[in-house]
């Protein structure tokens, strides 16, 4: 006889911190690009972010929000 295991879904609050790190995550990885190609990088996964999650703010509008220039070294 087959075996069935009851799988736990997250509370709702346990999903929005877990989108809000993620979100985080990103803008924070975009502020500390040190390169255009790293920014560029990091633009393209909120393009992907955006295109997984149409319900959601979007991150692309985030980060032209943010005046990114590249540390120049």
């Amino acid at each position: 006889m087959p075996t069935f295991t009851l799988i736990k879904m997250p509370l709702e609050s346990e999903l929005a911190w877990a989108e809000y790190a993620i979100r985080l995550d990103i803008l924070g990885r975009y502020a500390a690009a040190l390169t255009e190609s790293e920014a560029t990088a990091v633009r393209w996964e909120a393009v992907a972010y955006d295109r997984a999650n149409p319900g959601a703010s979007s991150l692309v509008a985030e980060l032209d929000a943010y005046d990114h220039q590249p540390y120049a070294a």
